[in-house]
């Protein structure tokens, strides 16, 4: 009878294999240069991971379950200071520089996805799941069906963005002074959005960021 893979030995090599990969890219990774540079065998990379492309997937699954948290979460119990927070979170978890990596890894598995004969798909549906729970958000929070998907689809284009652009430029600094006037962008249009909504300006008005520390609460 064939023994069953024990869970915690898979973490220790899933953790020991993204260390791996921290500077290397999935195009390269093969189960011999793995086992090599790990001191494993082969053997041990089969026994539990099967092939190269559940390793794969199993690598991406790890980086895209930072996304767990909001996945499971409520939208109508996250209030305008909760939602602020937890982007703020997410952003500072980029700003780690493994997880600029992992990142890094993430968004080469995406660009291959695309092309890929049978593609995972997790990271479109990774887009779609922020793009619609920011829609339903701002819906929730009282802005028009009408403006909410587009706003919403500006925000979470925006976030995916800044991130690459700290993966390709390694400029903590200035990404995350773009990531935090975006911030101040959405909600101060959300407060414009709402304004118009209730009739007090017109629904068409631009919206600029205010003086620092003047964002919406």
């Amino acid at each position: 009878m064939a023994r069953s893979a024990k869970p915690e030995r898979k973490a220790e090599l899933l953790s020991a294999i993204l260390d791996y990969l921290m500077d290397r890219t999935l195009a390269e990774l093969t189960f011999r240069s793995l086992a090599e540079g790990l001191g494993i065998s082969t053997y041990v990379l089969v026994y539990h991971f099967g092939s190269r492309e559940q390793l794969v997937n199993e690598i991406i699954h790890s980086v895209e379950s930072r996304l767990d948290s909001i996945r499971s979460a409520d939208i109508r119990d996250i209030d305008r200071e909760s939602w602020r927070t937890y982007l703020l979170d997410s952003w500072q978890w980029t700003m780690v520089q493994r997880n600029r990596q992992l990142a890094r890894l993430e968004f080469e598995a995406t660009a291959q996805d695309i092309v890929a004969a049978e593609p995972r798909g997790t990271s479109q549906e990774n887009f779609r799941m922020l793009h619609q729970m920011t829609r339903d958000w701002l819906v929730v929070q009282g802005i028009p069906d009408e403006f909410a998907d587009t706003d919403a689809r500006l925000f979470t284009s925006t976030f995916y963005g800044l991130q690459f652009d700290y993966v390709v430029m390694n400029q903590a600094e200035a990404a995350t002074k773009a990531f935090e006037l975006m911030l101040t962008v959405f909600f101060n249009n959300l407060e414009s959005r709402l304004a118009a909504a209730a009739g007090q300006e017109p629904a068409g008005e631009p919206v600029t960021p205010r003086a620092h520390g003047q964002g919406a609460a």
